[in-house]
């Protein structure tokens, strides 16, 4: 009997103790930890979701950060502005990714071109202002092409040669004759979506 109540009684000692260790001092706390067999994923529309490897999944602790935050960061932006390109959230931040450019001044620069292509020609596609001059108007086939194309763009042409580091910088090529509204737009719809302004 004696026995037993010692068991007992180091049981309900150690036990929350341990567990307190586990979950409140540990850094895999802190950052979030997948448990058991799950495996992040990324969605074709640039979401993140959690598939399981195991038949039997254990619990898993959601990790949203480093480069998939951004994803969410701008399909949370677009859809604030029931913007066309929303659908199309993960196919700019894969192409900004893959051209070295922050997938947010891509939204950005269409925020204040077209109202984040609400306001761009019809049957265009062209969010950005993108070869839109006195001889005519770059059109494309839908957003996807417009998005893969644009990007590739500005990433030669900008920053390639160091005007993205600053966008009153690159409003110094890209629209000459702007008083400077462009620039300040572009910084203020940058700095929204850095805090969540939205």
């Amino acid at each position: 009997m004696t026995k037993k109540l010692i068991l007992c009684l180091v049981f309900f000692i150690f036990a929350p103790v341990t567990l307190f260790s586990v979950f409140f001092l540990t850094d895999t706390f802190k950052t979030g930890l997948v448990l058991g067999d799950f495996v992040s994923r990324p969605s074709p529309e640039g979401r993140l979701y959690a598939e399981s490897e195991n038949p039997n999944p254990k619990v898993i602790l959601p990790n949203i950060k480093g480069e998939n935050s951004i994803s969410i960061v701008i399909e949370k932006y677009l859809r604030r502005y029931n913007s066309p390109l929303l659908p199309y959230a993960g196919i700019i931040v894969s192409s900004a990714e893959k051209s070295g450019i922050d997938p947010k001044l891509i939204v950005a620069i269409a925020q204040q071109e077209s109202n984040l292509g609400k306001s761009s020609p019809e049957n265009c596609f062209n969010a950005w202002g993108w070869g839109i001059h006195s001889e005519g108007t770059k059109c494309y086939t839908g957003w996807a092409e417009a998005i893969e194309s644009v990007t590739a763009g500005i990433s030669l042409s900008y920053c390639s040669k160091g005007y993205c580091e600053d966008p009153c910088l690159m409003m110094k090529k890209y629209t000459p004759n702007s008083n400077g509204s462009w620039c300040a737009g572009v910084n203020q719809f940058l700095t929204d979506m850095e805090l969540g302004n939205f």
